[in-house]
């Protein structure tokens, strides 16, 4: 019996979501909000957005809590250590946070057009279309990922996240043919 590869489980790169590095962070928000990733009959939202740079060279990754991170206004979420007035290392009172809800609302407004640059972390797993489900295992297991970018010629053609890795494992372990897509 022959495993599936990367190529046979990936998310084809036209159906995930990605940015350019100069893109802004309510640009990434509305990508990450508005996806939708249908594979196998199901439909999934993204956790990652792929960042590539403008002659499509894929440059980092830019996850869920980034975007959050970077549209939170610090004094409004958690206090930052290194800042002049942080005393006290205390969580914002709820009850206080209510009362700022406008401001905080204006502030995400503001710091929506920051740049996502700050922001994007690096890819420091990738894997080869021919790469076999076994492998595809190993690397996430060993190394903690959830999704891989999958190269064919140097070229980024798609993602295999962890989803789509555990639905062809179910499938095998269950007798049932593997359905490729790729």
């Amino acid at each position: 019996m022959l495993l599936p590869t990367a190529k046979d489980l990936m998310v084809p790169l036209a159906s995930y979501p990605h940015v350019r590095e100069d893109s802004t962070l309510r640009t990434a928000l509305t990508t990450m909000s508005r996806a939708h990733i249908h594979i196998h009959g199901e439909s999934s939202l993204p956790r990652i957005l792929l960042v590539f740079d403008a002659d499509d060279v894929l440059t980092g990754m830019l996850r869920r809590r980034d975007i959050l991170r970077g549209l939170s206004p610090r004094w409004f979420f958690s206090a930052e250590t290194d800042h002049p007035e942080d005393v006290f290392d205390a969580d914002l009172d709820q009850n206080v946070s209510e009362v700022l809800a406008d401001k905080a609302v204006s502030r995400f407004r503001e710091r929506g057009e920051l740049p996502i640059t700050e922001y994007i972390q690096g890819i420091s797993g990738v894997v080869q279309a021919d790469d076999s489900l076994i492998r595809l295992v190993n690397i996430m297991v060993k190394k903690g990922y959830h999704m891989l970018p999958v190269l064919e010629d140097d070229d980024v053609i798609g993602v295999v996240r962890s989803v789509e890795v555990m639905w062809a494992i179910n499938e095998l372990q269950n007798g049932n043919p593997v359905v490729l897509h790729g």
